[in-house]
């Protein structure tokens, strides 16, 4: 699947440490899938401790990343 950055997204993975890889295997193999807003999917997968959450918009062949952050340790 293509894969499609939005500014914001390509800031926040800088911010936030995040690999194109690590987000590529959420929305692909995801352990949790969700409509999120309109027209907008929210995954998550876990990765060791630390749980990646991706917010996107996707069609049949590429995704467009609005979003991504590492879910907060409880």
């Amino acid at each position: 699947m293509k894969l499609e950055f939005t500014n914001n997204a390509q800031a926040r993975m800088l911010d936030r440490e995040i690999r194109k890889a690590d987000i590529l295997a959420a929305i692909e193999s995801p352990e949790q899938l969700a409509p999120c807003m309109e027209k907008c999917w929210h995954a998550r997968k876990s990765f060791g401790a630390r749980t990646l959450e991706v917010i996107f918009t996707r069609d049949p062949l590429q995704a467009q990343i609005i979003t991504a952050y590492w879910q907060e340790s409880k």
